[in-house]
């Protein structure tokens, strides 16, 4: 039944974004469909899973080659950039943005602004997500605005990232901190 639903949503999802998808690549397009216009791009030999919501038509997400990307949900306002060879597990939510501004005055309209199809992005923070080649985004972790996670680096289960995370290494926790250097030989 899901192929079924998968095979009838790609069509519907192709017409609402704009969308590359490389050779031998899998899409759960049934994933997609609540997807609001922008742009997806997916490299060659890759699996993607996960749940997009693109909160302006501007928004871009790049999954490079030979990625897996869960069930996971991935929230864009602007850019999310995701590299060659890297894996997010189920459960991952990425996200480029604060959501809504810090101080009351400039969101205490927001839920009368939703309910008539509108967004002030004036005072909310934005600044784009990068995971680099060979990451591996463990299951429920959380990457937020204007983090980098490095070349090679591990964001354990559940780990909350809000800042940069160092080529090779593992972090984990709530906020997410280094505990552990990974050696580099074999990288190549």
């Amino acid at each position: 039944m899901r192929h079924l639903l998968d095979r009838l949503s790609a069509p519907l999802v192709r017409r609402r974004l704009r969308l590359q998808v490389g050779a031998g690549s899998r899409v759960m397009w049934s994933r997609l469909l609540s997807a609001a216009p922008g742009e997806l791009r997916i490299g060659s030999e890759s699996m993607f899973r996960a749940r997009v919501d693109f909160d302006t038509p501007q928004g871009t997400v790049t999954v490079g080659d030979r990625c897996f990307v869960g069930a996971s949900h991935l929230v864009c306002h602007s850019r999310i950039e995701i590299d060659d060879d890297v894996m997010i597990s189920w459960g991952a939510t990425i996200v480029d943005h604060d959501s809504h501004a810090i101080e009351w005055q400039h969101r205490r309209d927001d839920v009368h602004a939703w309910l008539h199809g509108r967004k002030d992005w004036t005072h909310v923070r934005v600044a784009p997500v990068r995971i680099a080649k060979r990451a591996w985004i463990g299951f429920g972790a959380t990457i937020l605005r204007g983090v980098t996670v490095g070349e090679g680096a591990v964001v354990g289960a559940c780990a909350v990232v809000t800042r940069d995370v160092p080529p090779y290494s593992v972090v984990a926790g709530n906020p997410a901190r280094v505990v552990r250097t990974l050696p580099t030989k074999g990288t190549a």
